[in-house]
């Protein structure tokens, strides 16, 4: 379930815990004798989730992977200049700060103070905390972890290469089921948005995501990886229909509004990329209503599902896995359940949308029978399967992990040779730690050599 928030209130509690993980000098200075040092859990929870869904769902991550995924296109301004690949470490000096000052401190904080006897929250903090470091790493490369959250003790931490960062998101994901699955809980989870506390639908999550990261390793594991999403898929205990996605869901006044939609109302430099769309009226896919902007209301991109005031922010969806299985599936050779899969996964984003627009009812049906007609007659390539998840995964940065993974769909730079392979590390990282890695944009990730 989806909950919609109050921003205003939730900002007030992300700026009041604020944490700084990286690059602090003068201990003393920054010591402040009227902080609090420990926040109740009931107020840690949504701060991590609400500062979670605005940074991965906003400009800094799902706005900049949609242009170099080609999904949507910059056309003005600093959206204009980085949708052409110059993209700097002052760029990502913010996007830094809210996953290690912010949402993974907050997460690092919920964990170490939840007690034995509240470990559903222990459990979902290690969710959250899973979901930080998969898409720091997937953006970064190696990142700090091990010793990152230290402070004064150590203010330039190392940095964990990615393959130890990998190891560690399933040691986390593993230790939450535990936590999850437990029933000697005595303290009742409050303040979730996802979920509201449920942790029967957070175990749904921690298995899909083990799913996620297991696939991410395709290239280096083979087809142990294949195997391992397949087995999470056939076990039952992932997601099981759209009712179970992580999605958060914004709200109506000015200080609850999606990060789309304010970055559309407040800059206006970002438009449909005219490859994606090309890709669905080549289709006469029914989801370009969906996706595309809407006239006079100056949303100019993001449509009417993921673009307006309330649109929600999806970070993990049954959709998603089941692209997974038919992605693992075919890839092993098993042409049915790989149609089966893609099948599940295009009629669950298909039926998502249902209900927002009269002419889309109309006509979205129809063009999914026909689809699953042709499927059953022709089991789906890995192209389709890949350039079918790129299109159902809309402003979602997996499809920007996809892309470098499988090379699908097949896209042409806007500029060069090349389409980025990476974010660069920030300015202030590279400044105050003489840790930080030196790497460019073009560099391969580990996971993608």
């Amino acid at each position: 379930m989806i909950k919609k928030i109050y921003l205003s209130i939730a900002v007030l509690i992300m700026m009041a815990l604020s944490f700084n993980s990286c690059n602090w000098i003068d201990t003393e200075i920054n010591k402040d004798p009227d902080a609090v040092t420990e926040v109740p859990l009931k107020l840690l929870l949504p701060s991590i989730e609400v500062r979670m869904a605005y940074t991965l769902g906003g400009q800094d991550v799902a706005g900049v992977t949609a242009m170099w995924t080609q999904q949507a296109q910059g056309v003005a301004r600093q959206s204009g200049v980085i949708n052409s690949y110059n993209f700097t470490e002052a760029d990502v000096n913010n996007l830094w700060g809210s996953m290690y000052d912010g949402g993974m401190m907050d997460a690092y904080q919920l964990i170490n103070q939840a007690t034995e006897e509240a470990p559903h929250y222990k459990g979902i903090g290690q969710v959250l905390m899973a979901l930080w470091l998969g898409n720091a790493t997937d953006l970064f490369g190696d990142i700090p972890y091990s010793t990152a959250f230290n402070g004064e003790e150590n203010l330039a931490p190392t940095y964990d290469t990615q393959e130890q960062i990998y190891a560690t998101i399933q040691s986390l994901l593993d230790e939450a089921i535990t936590n999850l699955s437990s029933t000697n809980n005595l303290i009742s989870v409050e303040g979730d948005y996802f979920f509201d506390g449920d942790p029967s639908k957070w175990l749904r999550v921690a298995y899909t995501l083990k799913a996620r990261y297991a696939l991410h390793l395709s290239e280096r594991n083979g087809t142990t990886a294949l195997d391992e999403v397949i087995n999470i898929v056939e076990s039952g205990n992932a997601m099981q229909g759209n009712s179970d996605d992580l999605a958060f869901e914004f709200g109506e006044s000015t200080t609850e509004n999606n990060p789309v939609y304010q970055f559309s109302d407040q800059r206006g430099d970002m438009r449909n990329g005219p490859v994606f769309f090309a890709a669905l009226q080549a289709d006469n896919d029914p989801r370009e209503i969906i996706y595309e902007a809407i006239g006079g209301q100056e949303i100019y991109y993001g449509g009417i599902y993921y673009g307006d005031r309330t649109s929600p922010v999806d970070l993990c969806t049954y959709t998603e896995l089941m692209f997974m299985a038919a992605e693992a599936y075919n890839r092993t050779g098993d042409d049915a359940n790989a149609t089966a899969s893609l099948i599940a996964a295009v009629t669950a984003n298909i039926n998502k949308y249902m209900g927002l627009d009269n002419t889309y009812d109309a006509t979205a049906a129809a063009w999914l029978a026909a689809k699953v007609a042709a499927w059953n007659i022709t089991p789906p390539t890995l192209e389709e399967i890949m350039t079918q998840k790129w299109i159902a995964l809309y402003l979602s940065p997996e499809a920007y992990v996809d892309y470098r993974r499988t090379g699908f769909p097949n896209l042409t730079p806007v500029t060069g040779t090349s389409i980025p392979s990476r974010f660069p590390y920030p300015t202030d990282e590279r400044l105050y730690n003489p840790n930080t890695p030196n790497a460019t944009i073009w560099q391969s990730l580990w996971w993608d050599n």
